[in-house]
């Protein structure tokens, strides 16, 4: 229902901002407790529950209408039907949208994990098949293996020597335990793994006696690999030249001990012997040419399947055929082929291992696909180690039991070209739209707030990753297999397909406008943005103007763990500006500073605040052209910055084309 009363004149006013922060930093370092919804489906850089929620807090009214046309990983939507409003998503990726609308399907969570456990019981034959095997040192007890250790192996194009691609001469720790004194070494000569003391000088190869480089020095910098020859010590890309895949440790479970080993002979040939499956046609098609697929294709995988090894693939195939042989609702078996798609994550050739924590890590960690010479398999039938499908299955059954607290109905289901447009009365239940938000099926003035998280220009290429999912979605029967990414309408800056920074700007006003449209004359649009390319705050601020709206309240919020793999000690916001707008003129002298400036990430992002603000009133208003140059929007956000240096924002001419 709209409301009558006008809202404050801020929003962001009304949140307490210091307090927020707090509770942004303890729920982004275990997401999965305050929010387990996360764990249904990956998409990144998903903006903070706590910070939504207070922006939705703020707004007055107890059952608003609410939408997001870049709904992404569905923070604003979540939030939304717990708080008992009404939620318009739409996403343009049709693994987020999916994943989302099966976040929102109401399933009984008792029902659903009857139904998974009676699934993976099924496969308890094939698990004992691919990963059953025998401890040397344990003896028959029912031992298995939770992961297989590989290390890319190449010819060094001078002589034709082994290389052993080892990005590290350090493999792992022996184990976690905190006491722990041995690791594995590999030996990049002749690929022998040794176990031996941390603490040894100069650690030596078992097998070839060559003295092994200290843990700490990478064994390819820039992906060159040095050729251990002696006589030759040429340098050439690791990447590029024909390779194959070499296992070299295992992990075993043997009477509820994980330990890690060389593989002995039985294993060795069981792996050799695994047979890849037949594959379903979105496996066995070639990845798509992108700025983050470039990096696999060219270091020679070029189809999806050839991120996994035999094992792998057997076994999650096998659970996708166990899922269409099980009497199941639409419902319940859509969750556990969501479950399935979400594991696909853990592809052996690409999981890298942290070897001073020992543990695998997705193939899509720090938002891009992982590349390395040494990767890991994980058993994602055995019902221990992460990203397994027990953990996967656990983990959706705790987001139903979470999602069951909150009043509703199951989502209704959209494209963006249908035709008829939603009107606000028509908003009664959660509605998941898949395409183009340029394109949004709602009527005129039909929402009190849009409240989005659009694409940080070119900091994560979300279709590109999305990729991997929506080929398993449509291998499980998931998503239909007609279903495609125009890539092109995604509103990320991509040299390789042409999408510039005004390509970016384009689709941003367009999307912009049309939310405009669908916006009541005193709702609001509060959207959170960070980069560290001026440039993408230029096309931000030519998007929002170019659309009509004026920057009404600016605020600064904690959005990201600082302590993140991919933030360590780089120049990164873990900050977001929090931008309010409203489709009406307002004075940019007159913006509402809602939160604490001080502290270096704070000012450098209300600086660029200011600039958007003024550069988007000027082009609402009509005063200038949206083609006002970067070089004046460049020496707007210097003025505001004043006599401090830029730490975080780069200008100048870095960032792409106009």
């Amino acid at each position: 229902m709209i409301k009558d009363n006008p809202p404050p004149s801020s929003l962001l006013e009304e949140i307490d901002w210091s307090a927020l922060d707090m509770r942004v930093s303890r729920e982004q370092r275990n997401r999965e407790v305050y929010s387990p919804a996360v764990s249904l489906f990956r998409w990144w850089a998903r903006r903070p529950h706590a910070l939504i929620g207070e922006i939705l807090d703020a707004a007055e009214g107890s059952s608003l209408n609410v939408s997001d046309p870049f709904s992404g990983g569905g923070t604003v939507a979540l939030e939304a039907v717990r708080r008992g409003h009404q939620i318009y998503a739409q996403e343009i990726h049709p693994w987020a949208a999916n994943g989302l609308a099966t976040a929102l399907d109401r399933v009984d969570a008792q029902t659903l994990a009857e139904a998974g456990k009676s699934w993976l019981a099924g496969l308890t034959e094939k698990r004992n098949a691919l990963y059953g095997t025998e401890c040397p040192r344990h003896g028959d007890c029912n031992s298995e293996i939770l992961t297989t250790f590989w290390v890319r192996h190449a010819s060094c194009p001078c002589c034709e020597a082994d290389a052993f691609l080892y990005p590290y001469s350090l493999i792992s720790l022996a184990s976690r335990s905190k006491d722990e004194s041995d690791g594995f070494f590999g030996c990049g000569a002749c690929g022998y793994v040794t176990r031996s003391a941390l603490d040894t000088s100069f650690p030596r190869c078992s097998h070839c006696r060559s003295t092994l480089p200290e843990p700490a020095i990478s064994q390819l910098p820039g992906g060159q690999f040095r050729c251990r020859n002696r006589s030759c010590g040429h340098k050439f890309a690791a990447f590029t030249t024909s390779f194959s895949w070499r296992p070299i440790l295992v992990q075993r479970l043997c009477r509820g001990v994980a330990h890690i080993e060389r593989p002995t002979a039985a294993e060795l040939a069981a792996i050799e012997c695994a047979s890849v499956p037949d594959l379903p046609a979105s496996l066995s098609a070639e990845i798509p040419l992108g700025l983050e697929t470039r990096r696999l294709r060219r270091s020679g995988i070029t189809r999806w399947s050839d991120l996994y090894p035999s094992r792998q693939l057997d076994a999650m195939l096998a659970a996708a055929k166990a899922l269409d042989d099980l009497e199941l609702t639409p419902e319940i078996a859509n969750r556990l082929r969501l479950v399935l798609c979400g594991a696909s994550e853990m592809a052996g050739y690409a999981s890298r291992w942290d070897r001073y924590y020992p543990k695998a890590f997705e193939a899509t960690a720090n938002h891009r696909f992982s590349l390395t010479g040494l990767a890991v398999e994980t058993n994602l039938l055995a019902q221990r180690g992460r990203g397994t499908l027990h953990r996967r299955l656990a983990q959706s059954v705790h987001a139903a039991k979470w999602a069951s607290e909150f009043e509703g109905s199951p989502p209704r289901r959209l494209s963006a070209r249908t035709r008829s447009k939603l009107s606000a009365e028509e908003l009664d239940r959660p509605t998941v739209v898949h395409g183009s938000s340029t394109s949004q099926p709602l009527a005129d003035r039909s929402v009190d707030l849009v409240l989005t998280d659009p694409p940080y220009y070119d900091d994560v290429q979300y279709a590109e990753l999305g990729s991997l999912f929506l080929a398993w979605a449509q291998a499980s029967g998931l998503i239909a297999g007609s279903v495609h990414v125009d890539l092109r309408a995604e509103a990320v800056p991509n040299s390789l397909r042409g999408t510039d920074t005004s390509r970016y700007c384009e689709l941003l006003t367009a999307v912009f406008s049309e939310s405009k449209r669908t916006l009541r004359s005193e709702g609001r649009l509060v959207l959170t943005f960070h980069n560290t390319t001026g440039r993408a705050w230029w096309a931000l601020a030519r998007a929002l103007g170019g659309a009509g709206f004026f920057v009404a309240a600016l605020a600064v919020a904690h959005a990201e763990n600082e302590t993140d793999h991919a933030k360590r000690g780089r120049r990164a916001f873990s900050r977001d500006l929090v931008i309010e707008c409203r489709p009406s003129d307002i004075d940019p002298a007159e913006i509402v500073i809602a939160s604490d400036g001080s502290g270096a990430e704070s000012i450098e992002l209300l600086a660029a605040g200011r600039a958007v603000a003024e550069l988007a009133a000027e082009i609402a208003s009509g005063v200038i052209k949206r083609t006002r140059t970067y070089e004046s929007f460049g020496r707007s956000y210097r003025w505001h910055l004043g006599e401090r240096e830029s730490r975080y924002i780069r200008l100048g001419s870095e960032g792409g084309k106009n």
